[in-house]
């Protein structure tokens, strides 16, 4: 029993300054604004997974509702719109303004009508160039956040750039690594509003890194691996939802390997594998733990947990085209392609989550971007030369409808059922609006149905040594319930 009014204080003190100690090292203790988006499509394929997976219910036929058509002249889509919280659609393009090319960047309303652009004219001179490398990623209080690459006549760099809703500057962090600085795919957020994204430089041999960068646009550290005299590819990270990072690169001695390193919030290293080959993944793509990348001609599926590849799908003659998505009920969905004597066949595989062949949708050309997956198994994808078609496919690989159109983007969608995604005429790029009724998103009903007119693949399983992972972050609310039962029980003490 405590009898002295100092020591109560005392006690009382010491137990407060405890909780403060543990709030301090959370790495969940951002205001909630600060953290990605969890409406409409906040990023590159909607979370930070990379998944691909909608919770909204997309058009059912390919009625155009509307375009919107940049008003530059010269102008390209760079990379797939993002929507905010609000419902506005962020389209990131490039323009020629004279010898220059500029990043543009259109704020638009649902129904396609410009609300604002921005412009980036850093490193303007004669022939400088201004790139936007991926989509932008939004945040619940309408941050954006973009990344993207410019050049000053004299070596390149690379950029963050974070606006605030209204398209007015917030801050921008310029990357000056080495001689030269290249930017792959497009930012993620994690739950403390820090910003992840891929770079690589070029100093004394080529260098990955993953940069974390705070929400006040101040570094928070700097994760670089050197690869030695070969700049591979990078890519795009992920964020698991325990708060792991997952990010990959390509390194080369003697020989190419992919590398995959798992991250704490800290810039720790939890864990790294490796795989012989050339890495083709720009993006990584993460569903319950499992990561899924692609390697020269091989899809695997990384358990990183129990230290093992649980499943390869590989491409007899061929290639993967793009990134996987994965669906809500695990299938995986990736575009590719194989030759058949002097001829090449094209399509979407969909594999089950064990690596078999669920079916294939044969396409005329290759799908240069990745599906997106509507609340109701709806897949929408694209291929990319002229001439094109835009498919909507059930998740049997039926069609459901498609569009004479060549995509410039994958898909967006609204909380409207609206799609978004950029098309080309080959003289200019516009961004398609299509919206019909919406079917239930909550018939998840599986359907067994094969279309195999698109193969020659093999599926292969393997299993290694299981070895324990790292965990990352605090039991915060546990702890700081304890703190207080404690807290109470000491005041009732001391009122008896």
């Amino acid at each position: 029993m405590i009898t002295n009014r100092n020591q109560y204080k005392n006690i009382l003190l010491l137990l407060a300054l405890i909780t403060l100690m543990v709030i301090s090292v959370s790495p969940v203790m951002a205001a909630d604004g600060d953290a990605l988006a969890d409406s409409q499509f906040p990023k590159a394929q909607n979370d930070n997974q990379n998944t691909g997976q909608s919770q909204y219910v997309g058009s059912q036929s390919n009625n155009t509702t509307g375009n919107y058509t940049p008003d530059q002249e010269n102008t390209r889509i760079t990379g797939a719109p993002s929507i905010g919280p609000d419902g506005t659609v962020y389209l990131p393009t490039q323009f020629r303004n004279g010898s220059n090319y500029l990043a543009n960047l259109y704020a638009l309303t649902p129904d396609g009508t410009k609300k604002w652009n921005y412009t980036i004219y850093d490193g303007i001179s004669t022939n400088s160039y201004n790139l936007f490398t991926g989509s932008p990623a939004i945040t619940k209080d309408g941050t954006i956040y973009i990344t993207g690459e410019f050049y000053d006549g004299t070596r390149t760099y690379g950029f963050l750039y974070a606006l605030n809703p209204d398209g007015t500057f917030k801050w921008k962090y310029i990357l000056n690594d080495g001689l030269t600085v290249y930017m792959r795919g497009s930012p993620a957020i994690g739950a403390d509003g820090t910003i992840y994204f891929s770079s690589s430089y070029l100093n004394d041999g080529w260098n990955a890194k993953l940069n974390a960068i705070k929400s006040d646009g101040t570094l928070k550290w700097g994760y670089s691996v050197s690869q030695g005299d070969y700049g591979g590819n990078i890519a795009s990270p992920a964020i698991g939802t325990d708060g792991t990072i997952y990010f990959a690169y390509m390194y080369y001695d003697e020989g190419s390997r992919a590398i995959l390193d798992l991250l704490d919030q800290n810039g720790n290293k939890l864990w790294t594998g490796s795989i012989s080959g050339t890495l083709a993944s720009s993006a990584l793509v993460v569903r319950e733990g499992i990561v899924y990348m692609v390697v020269d001609d091989t899809l695997y599926a990384r358990n990183p947990a129990q230290d093992r590849t649980e499943w390869t799908y590989t491409i007899i003659n061929g290639r993967f085209s793009n990134d996987p998505a994965v669906a809500k009920d695990g299938t995986i969905y990736i575009g590719g392609y194989y030759q058949d004597g002097d001829g090449y066949n094209y399509g979407l595989y969909a594999l089950n989550p064990d690596g078999s062949l669920k079916w294939s949708y044969p396409t005329m050309y290759n799908i240069n971007h990745e599906a997106v997956i509507g609340a109701d198994g709806t897949i929408y994808f694209g291929e990319g030369d002229l001439p094109d078609t835009f498919f909507a496919l059930n998740r049997d690989g039926t069609l459901k409808w498609s569009l004479p159109v060549t995509v410039r983007s994958s898909v967006a969608i609204g909380s409207n059922g609206y799609l978004y995604f950029g098309v080309t005429d080959g003289q200019k790029d516009i961004l398609y609006i299509v919206q019909t009724a919406r079917s239930d998103p909550d018939n998840t009903e599986n359907t067994t149905t094969e279309n195999t007119t698109v193969s020659a693949a093999t599926t292969t399983k393997s299993s290694r040594k299981s070895i324990g992972m790292q965990k990352t972050g605090l039991p915060l609310p546990l702890m700081v319930l304890a703190v207080l039962m404690v807290l109470g029980g000491l005041i009732s003490t001391r009122k008896n």
